[in-house]
């Protein structure tokens, strides 16, 4: 069976994204920030598929902790799914401390670079394939979430250059790029509805696994929008 590895499976989009790849007979190593977030995953994933899954927990802005998770993965590696981020957004350019600036950076950039540096080896020697988010901010930049643009735009650079690298070697790496998703977080302030317009978690993992497979073979180098019906 291939293996992924999926960054940020804890969260709620990554839990459903996890199970989506074991739901296809894909053999699973996860990464968590913390214990109770792993615990969480084995929780909500039916024990059938837990068979198949394996995970580390740590920081991903630390290298060391980047080689402790990829080095731990089962071998050979088929895919990367880096969901791994976060968004400090709310305060123009002249209200926002370079400090929020730093965390969207480390937070969404770091991560980034430091697991496709990691990962980019094993990728190699299967022609395997690179997943990773943006945001609709990075492409159509909103007032208040400058820091948070600036850092998804990069992960879309950082994996566009992948692509580049890769592409000798057969690996394709894309970057997914979803405006709202239906997670329980976002639907506490959606207004009657909203939701209807987003994007469920579903559509999102069905996407990412198509673009890790044998029909997603020719496609590398995209930035695909996912903005369900909400207008681009």
């Amino acid at each position: 069976m291939p293996t992924v590895l999926i960054t940020g499976a804890s969260g709620h989009s990554g839990r459903v994204v996890t199970a989506y790849f074991l739901e296809q007979g894909w053999t699973v190593h996860a990464h968590c920030h913390s214990v109770e977030g792993a615990e969480g995953l084995r929780q909500f994933l039916p024990a059938g598929l837990q068979q198949r899954l394996s995970f580390s927990v740590g920081d991903l802005t630390q290298p060391e902790a980047v080689a402790d998770y990829v080095g731990s993965a089962p071998q050979p590696v088929h895919a990367l799914v880096h969901l791994v981020g976060g968004i400090r957004a709310g305060t123009p350019i002249e209200e926002t401390a370079p400090e929020v600036l730093e965390e969207m950076f480390r937070l969404n950039v770091q991560t980034t670079f430091l697991v496709l540096r990691a990962v980019l080896p094993l990728l190699q020697q299967t022609a395997g394939a690179i997943v990773t988010v943006a945001a609709r901010a990075a492409l159509h930049p909103e007032k208040h979430k400058a820091a948070y643009a600036a850092a998804k735009a990069a992960v879309v650079a950082l994996t566009q250059a992948a692509a580049e690298e890769g592409r000798p070697y057969g690996v394709r790496a894309n970057v997914v790029v979803p405006s709202i998703l239906r997670t329980p977080a976002n639907l506490q302030w959606a207004s009657p509805g909203e939701p209807e317009q987003w994007l469920s978690l579903e559509e999102f993992a069905a996407a990412i696994f198509a673009l890790c497979t044998e029909s997603g073979r020719g496609i590398s180098g995209a930035v695909i929008p996912m903005y369900g019906k909400i207008p681009a």
